[in-house]
């Protein structure tokens, strides 16, 4: 159940390191282990030029998440030096501003680690096929996020990150 991610901020190795193990525990608690989960960690600037190209929204977002279908998996060549096993399943790519995610934070008067798991766990449902754009789907949706943010949460705890060094 690889999950990679990559960042373009610096001096964010804490948050990078949380995300990456939160979201290796989050796909096991969906039963997604067989699937690899690619995880953009970036800014404002960033997220508003994806919003505008594939939101055609020219505006930051907190959270963007990219399915993958069959068609463009079989598609994907790897690069040099790139593996992935035979039968693993791309789930597909979220991404998360950084800066957006700390200004809600601060309005929630929440810790900016508990918002990423917020958007994590958000943006890995779009993936999952859930959806917030009726009421009906929006009731849903919430309700099992809060419940695995809940779990994810509680797994955390008896699992810490391991410590990454700063660098």
């Amino acid at each position: 159940m690889p999950v990679e991610l990559s960042c373009d901020l610096k001096r964010v190795s804490r948050y990078t390191t949380q995300l990456r193990h939160e979201a290796e525990l989050l796909l096991r608690l969906v039963g997604r282990e067989d699937c690899e989960l690619s995880i953009l960690l970036t800014g404002d600037q960033r997220m508003r030029q994806l919003n505008a190209y594939y939101r055609f929204r020219s505006q930051p977002t907190d959270v963007l998440s990219f399915g993958q279908d069959a068609k463009e998996e079989a598609s994907i060549t790897l690069g040099e030096g790139e593996y992935r096993p035979p039968d693993a399943i791309l789930l597909g790519d979220v991404a998360i501003s950084l800066e957006t995610a700390a200004r809600q934070a601060r309005e929630m008067r929440q810790s900016l680690s508990r918002r990423l798991r917020t958007l994590l766990v958000h943006g890995v449902l779009h993936l999952l096929g859930y959806d917030h754009q009726r009421a009906a789907d929006a009731k849903v949706m919430f309700e099992y996020q809060e419940r695995l943010e809940a779990a994810l949460e509680e797994t955390v705890k008896s699992n810490p990150a391991p410590f990454e060094p700063p660098r």
